[in-house]
This record gives C-alpha cells, sequence and structure tokens, in this order.
C-alpha cells in the first residue's frame, strides 16, 4: 500500500471496508426498518384512496417525497465522528489521508444515497404493491416503473438539455448544503444548516426586493424585453444551470477546508 501520496484508492477501499465492518449491523437495521416505513406508508397512502384510483404517477411523487427528507437527513449525518472532540480525534488519526476521508463521505452521504435508493424503492414498492394486491384485488395499478414517468416528463419537455443540469444540480445542492452543514456544525448540524440556509435565502429575497423597488426596474426596461441578457427560458436555465454548478463547487470547497481545519 503507498502510503506517502495524498490520495490511494487502495487506501479509499480499506477506509470504506473498515467502515462497513463496524456498521453494517446498523446498517442492516436501518435499512429493514426503512423498507418497513416504505411499505406502510406506501398502504396507507393507497387505502386513503379506497386501493382503486392510485397511479403510477402516485409512487413517484411518494418517492421524491421520500428521496429528499430522507436524503436531506442522511447526508446531514456525514462526518459522524465531529459529534465528540474524543471521536474526532480518533477518526483524524485514521491511517488516511484527508482527501480520502472527504470523497469516502461524498460518495457513501451523496453519491451511493443517490444512485442505490432509486433502486430500493423501486424493490419495495413492487413487493408491497404484489402482497397488497394479492389479499386486496381492488389495487389493479400496483406495479412500479420510474421509466413511465419521466418519459412522460420528457415529452412535456420538462427535462431536456440544460433543464436536466439545473434539476442534477437542484438535487445535488440541497444534499450538499447538508453535508457541509454536517462538517461546518458539531451540535445540531440539521438544524443549524436548515435555519442557517432560510436566513440567507431570505436576506437574498429581500435584497433582491428592496433592490427592485429602490431602482424602479419595472419602469427601467422596455415592454417585453428581459433584464440584462437573459431573454428567454433557454437562457435562463443555462445560467441557472451554471450558477447552481458553481455554487455546488464552492460548498463542496468550503466543507473541505473545514475538514482541513479541524485536521490541524
Amino acid at each position: 500500500m503507498q502510503t506517502n501520496q495524498p490520495f490511494s484508492f487502495q487506501r479509499l477501499m480499506l477506509l470504506g471496508k473498515q467502515s462497513f465492518i463496524i456498521n453494517k449491523k446498523l446498517i442492516g437495521i436501518t435499512l429493514g426498518a426503512f423498507a418497513g416505513i416504505l411499505f406502510v406508508s406506501l398502504f396507507l397512502m393507497q387505502s386513503n384512496s379506497a386501493f382503486r384510483n392510485w397511479e403510477n404517477k402516485d409512487s413517484v411523487v411518494t418517492f421524491i417525497a421520500f428521496f429528499f427528507v430522507i436524503g436531506i437527513m442522511y447526508s446531514s449525518l456525514a462526518f459522524p465522528a465531529f459529534r465528540s472532540k474524543e471521536k474526532s480525534m480518533t477518526f483524524l488519526m485514521l491511517p488516511s489521508s484527508a482527501a480520502e476521508k472527504f470523497v469516502f463521505e461524498i460518495l457513501v452521504r451523496i453519491f451511493a444515497f443517490i444512485f442505490l435508493m432509486p433502486a430500493f424503492f423501486w424493490v419495495v414498492a413492487n413487493i408491497e404493491g404484489l402482497v397488497v394486491h394479492s389479499f386486496i384485488p381492488e389495487l389493479t395499478n400496483y406495479k412500479f416503473s420510474f421509466i413511465g414517468t419521466f418519459q412522460e416528463w420528457e415529452n412535456q419537455g420538462k427535462f431536456e438539455g440544460w433543464a436536466r443540469l439545473l434539476a442534477a444540480q437542484g438535487i445535488l445542492f440541497v444534499f450538499i448544503s447538508s453535508f457541509l452543514g454536517a462538517c461546518y456544525f458539531s451540535k445540531a448540524p440539521l438544524l443549524k444548516t436548515i435555519l442557517v440556509v432560510s436566513v440567507i435565502m431570505a436576506g437574498y429575497g429581500l435584497f433582491a426586493y428592496l433592490l427592485y423597488k429602490g431602482f424602479n426596474l419595472r419602469e427601467y426596461h422596455p415592454s417585453g424585453n428581459r433584464i440584462l441578457f437573459i431573454s428567454d427560458r433557454g437562457t435562463a436555465l443555462a445560467v441557472f444551470a451554471i450558477l447552481s454548478t458553481i455554487l455546488n463547487l464552492c460548498l463542496l470547497s468550503i466543507a473541505w477546508f473545514k475538514l482541513k481545519e479541524k485536521e490541524v
């Protein structure tokens, strides 16, 4: 194993193996509990519609709700050792570089969740639908699939070109913000992150409103023209997609420097 390099894939794999061995029981219990919560939640929502008016798109809406709520909570648990000084010292002294620890947390807390959560939900939703249909034949739309709904959205032009990048960066922004809070705050990182993000968004919103009113921008530009160079929907999507990408990179940079600061 190479020990004189700031980043080694071999050490990264060993770090992941060590984490899995230590937390394998917790992972199994968590996945089992989450599967039970999904099963019961889908059953209750289907029963609310009398097991008749439940469509595939309703399952997708349920998935989106769980995806963001659980994803935010899970990413806010990044760097669990930082919740106490003793565990922080042990974590920082592990035979892995800061880059490896940082990449490992990103892969586990953000990208693994983004790619595995849909597959997990698909399995649980189809098992739940099959079980409920065997006892309650009124539930006819029990087979779940992402493909039909996403194809419908694409046919409506919701995810074309820059819109796909903007949607991807929007999802990443939610999880990266929670990830940054877990790296930055030692106690109650999720609550503090929500508070900080809310204050920042409210502050920018108030500033934009005061700027709009103070300069009387409604009367400044000719009727039918947009402010600055944003003249159509495609340009607006491109601008916001690029800005959101830069913003996410900045948030990751802040999290990285915060980790380096803790090492010192």
